[in-house]
């Protein structure tokens, strides 16, 4: 049974699916569905996440006390993306412990939701 469930492949309810995919395409993210059989549908990804963007009208991301984070290897990458797409950004520096230290970037989509951006260590 271990083998059962083999990706997990969220969907974010949002009022407007195509504004969502094309904030995340700026990050690196490519469309990876739109088609005529799920109408107001689409998903995003790449070879190492993907998740679905879904209309819905009535959703408000922002008041739904939910957070994307995303690991990154480039963290700069993201703050020039967010300095080029004049998307305002907050960036935090965290110190867990003596030897670990990195940076989040937080971010809300066009949907309201708050997106954060985490440097990933190559370690």
């Amino acid at each position: 049974m271990a083998d059962l469930i083999t990706k997990l492949l969220p969907i974010i309810h949002v009022k407007d699916p195509y504004a969502e995919r094309d904030f995340y395409v700026r990050f690196g993210l490519r469309p990876t569905y739109e088609g005529p059989e799920y109408p107001d549908f689409l998903a995003v990804g790449n070879d190492a996440v993907e998740f679905g963007l879904s209309r819905r009208l009535e959703v408000n991301a922002a008041e739904a006390g939910f957070a994307w984070q995303l690991g990154v290897s480039d963290i700069d990458a993201v703050i020039e993306t967010c300095e080029r797409a004049g998307l305002a950004f907050h960036v935090t520096t965290a110190q867990p412990r003596p030897d670990w230290q990195y940076r989040t970037v937080a971010v809300r989509s066009p949907n309201g939701m708050e997106v954060l951006f985490e440097e990933q260590n190559a370690d």
